[in-house]
């Protein structure tokens, strides 16, 4: 499946979690992540930090290859952004993000907030699919 919103990737989490009848307090113990931080996913905070974000995908069984790790990330998109031919700063701007937090998203830092990676996926016109194991 195929999604182009920060809201769409925490439904289909929050509604993956409802399918598998799991109780939120054992899903945030299996996935490493607060009760709160649950919440606020469930809630469709799309602010949340990617990488708590992943943990959660990972213990539903979900895969999202562009945004499963923070390397293969950053190659896709520093790749796509040259394909583009669009200086770091110019698609910063496109993209409605600093320079500074794209330049951080192309050197596979983690701790990025969904809905500013999101910003920078939909401006480039990187897929992001979600895969069931």
């Amino acid at each position: 499946m195929i999604v182009t919103k920060a809201e769409q990737l925490l439904a289909l989490t929050r509604d993956r979690r409802k399918s598998l009848k799991l109780e939120s307090r054992s899903l945030a113990g299996v996935a490493g992540v607060s009760k709160k931080f649950l919440s606020q996913l469930e809630n469709l905070k799309v602010s949340v930090e990617l990488d708590s974000l992943i943990k959660v995908t990972h213990s539903l069984g979900l895969l999202i290859p562009v945004l499963d790790d923070p390397n293969t990330m950053a190659m896709v998109i520093k790749t796509r952004r040259k394909e583009l031919q669009l200086e770091q700063a110019v698609a910063a701007s496109l993209c409605n993000v600093s320079p500074r937090f794209l330049s951080s998203l192309e050197n596979g830092k983690p701790k990025k907030r969904l809905n500013k990676v999101f910003d920078v996926l939909n401006a480039l016109a990187i897929e992001v699919e979600v895969i069931s194991k």
